[in-house]
């Protein structure tokens, strides 16, 4: 009876089990596998532990990585403070919260295929004449100045991703109950005490887990620095003897050159492996802080962290974390020698050969700690208010902040706007409007460019993707409902970690299966990837929504003796069609938006979607001659489409819900 139970489930969820192997878990199997040769065209010969060498005796893997440690905590750190200042605006009721939370919606929503050029044509302009320098008379040229190229990359990135940690931690503000804020505004607690002393303490678990879940999407960063500054200008300490090491060579950024740059397979896999271990242990550390691990665990993997390198003096370090996890009271003097130790070699050797990438761990492991000890000294909450410089200069902050992503905003439409009614390929703005305005540009998409044919093979790829995703999704939906929560929250867990895991580490090993079974060059990768990419969220959303049908429909279909699938498909299916629709549409805009699976698998410019056809434009930031204007014009109906399609169905959730449902 189990064996037919388990041959039952195992069929019901075949679809959902094959994808997750397929694009979940292969691609490293097969990574794991390949490192161990030199595979070169037709020709495997067994390498051993050949290619780990190759990787061990260039530093520039170990340049790219110190540069992307250095970029994801920037970014996650920034990300926050930013966020939480501009989710004490969003907070606010007044009319300008509303106004704010619109404007947000943009760089939250728009492709990064488009808003990362429209940021290089605002910042490096043509050779570093640009906008700002007319403003403001100051050059940014992203190709030879590398403090400007990584600034410029963190500003672009943060201009992106605060809006949705400010909206998570928003929506966690919201939960502070009102007599807590009266109760302190009674005491003549100003918004900026209130802010520091309350709301940041009652959200700090919220807050822990965004900035973690920022730094691991650091870890995997690529196409933000590839369409912006194309890895960065060279670094004099990261030039090696195999690799020119930029001022943005993040991980990604460096396992992509090397995967363009090699014939040699197995190399790529070995770097592919490196890479992926590392976003592991980073996603470890990010699950041992959603489930308040205990000090052993944080302070093992934080001692085993500082191995790689055989330094001596970090060798040490390690046997004092170890000293630690008997002597909990001795890490803060641990991690003190640990910081000034790290420091001095910075000092003395620079960033890159100076740093050691354990000690991120370090970092990570004594916020964990610090925040379990608080939670642990403080389980009643202390609302008193305290008189700080600190808490006085929070308000303002979070209005200056606030109107710099407004009208930041406003500039890069007014940019794109401007550019795609203007006759000449330029983005140096000659006045408040174009010289000769003129709607050519997009007369010429349609009537020359032929640019159709690439919406239409977007179309085509998201609407597959959108329109399989339900038949694989919503019977695994089911099976969890009838298994209760404690499956579900396993499921889950899996599927976050097998998405949080994908990047460029996993594409390229992707590539390696779909080259072998012939399916470069064919949408069948892309939809496949952007249905594994979707899945997260769409079991989430069906998850929750059927344990709030009632129990009823399953104790008569039970009593009726209708089998599982067809009780789901006959009955739930009509039911959930509410939150169906929403994961489908948020499905359909995600491979909408798609670009990286677009880059590596297609090479037929007749297949590209419109994410490549852009990119085509303007290329990389070493291009000679990007045609700004029809680059605006085609971004423009892009835009367009994409904004029709939100407002048409932007609540399907109440749209499409049955009169017979109960809300």
């Amino acid at each position: 009876m189990i064996m037919r139970i388990r041959g039952r489930d195992l069929a019901i969820n075949f679809p959902f089990v094959l994808l997750m192997v397929v694009i979940g878990i292969l691609p490293f199997a097969n990574a794991l596998i390949d490192s161990f040769y030199h595979i070169e065209y037709e020709s495997r010969i067994f390498a051993g532990l050949e290619n780990f060498r190759y990787l061990t005796e260039d530093r520039g893997f170990a340049f790219s990585l110190n540069i992307t440690v250095l970029w994801a905590f920037a970014a996650s750190i920034l990300t926050l403070v930013m966020g939480f200042l501009i989710a004490l605006r969003i907070l606010d009721s007044a009319r300008g919260s509303r106004t704010l939370f619109q404007f947000l919606l943009i760089p939250w929503g728009i492709p990064v295929y488009i808003a990362v050029p429209l940021w290089r044509a605002l910042l490096h302009g043509n050779g570093g004449e640009s906008v700002i320098t007319r403003l403001t008379g100051i050059t940014i040229n992203l190709m030879v100045d590398p403090a400007a190229g990584f600034l410029s990359a963190m500003a672009v990135n943060l201009w992106m991703g605060v809006p949705l940690t400010a909206f998570v931690l928003a929506a966690h503000m919201k939960k502070i109950p009102v007599s807590v804020l009266e109760a302190a505004q009674l005491d003549g607690a100003s918004r900026g005490r209130i802010a520091l002393h309350i709301i940041l303490p009652f959200i700090r678990d919220s807050a822990l887990i965004m900035s973690l879940r920022n730094l691991i999407k650091g870890f995997k960063e690529f196409t933000l620095v590839f369409l912006l500054t194309g890895g960065g200008p060279p670094l004099v300490q990261g030039i090696t003897r195999r690799y020119v090491i930029g001022a943005t060579s993040t991980l990604g950024m460096f396992l992509y050159d090397v995967f363009t740059g090699t014939s040699d397979w197995g190399i790529s896999a070995a770097y592919a492996l490196m890479m992926a271990a590392i976003v592991l242990v980073a996603m470890l550390m990010w699950m041992l802080a959603r489930r308040n691990a205990s000090q052993y665990a944080l302070l093992l993997v934080t001692a085993f962290a500082q191995i790689p390198g055989g330094n001596p003096a970090l060798l040490i370090i390690v046997f004092l974390y170890l000293i630690c996890i008997p002597f909990r009271k001795a890490f803060p003097w641990v991690f003190a020698i640990h910081s000034l130790l790290i420091a001095y070699r910075i000092a003395a050797m620079g960033y890159l050969s100076g740093f050691h990438p354990g000690y991120a761990l370090s970092v990570l492991a004594a916020v964990i700690i610090w925040k379990n000890a608080k939670m642990s000294k403080n389980s009643r909450r202390d609302i008193r208010v305290r008189k700080t410089p600190v808490g006085g200069m929070i308000n303002g902050s979070s209005i200056v902040v606030a109107w710099l992503m407004v009208i930041v905003t406003a500039v890069i439409l007014y940019l794109l706007v401007w550019m795609s009614l203007s006759r000449v390929s330029a983005v140096y703005m000659t006045g408040l409007l174009p010289a000769m305005p003129s709607m050519s540009n997009f007369i010429r998409l349609f009537s020359e460019e032929g640019i159709l044919r690439n919406f239409a093979n977007t179309l085509l790829i998201a609407g597959i993707s959108a329109g399989l995703l339900p038949l694989i999704a919503f019977p695994t939906a089911v099976w969890l409902h009838r298994r209760g929560s404690k499956w579900t929250l396993g499921v889950l867990a899996v599927i976050q970690i097998l998405e949080m895991a994908g990047g460029m580490h996993s594409l390229i090993p992707l590539y390696r299966i779909f080259l072998f079974f012939r399916l470069i060059d064919s949408f069948i990768p892309l939809i496949l990837i952007y249905i594994y990419q979707a899945l997260p969220f769409t079991l989430f959303v069906l998850t929750a929504y059927l344990n709030s049908t009632p129990k009823a429909y399953r104790d008569i279909a039970e009593l009726e003796g209708m089998p599982m699938l067809s009780f789901g498909f006959r009955i739930l299916f009509p039911l959930s069609l509410p939150a169906i629709l929403t994961t489908v549409m948020a499905a359909f805009i995600g491979a909408w938006n798609g670009f990286l699976p677009a880059l590596l698998f297609l090479n037929d410019e007749g297949l590209y979607p419109i994410s490549l056809r852009l990119f085509g434009y303007v290329g990389s930031i070493a291009s000679g001659t990007p045609v700004w204007n029809l680059f605006a014009a085609a971004s423009t109906v892009n835009l367009l489409l994409i904004g029709f399609l939100l407002i048409r169905f932007r609540n399907p959730m109440v749209a499409g819900q049955s009169d017979d449902f109960p809300d």
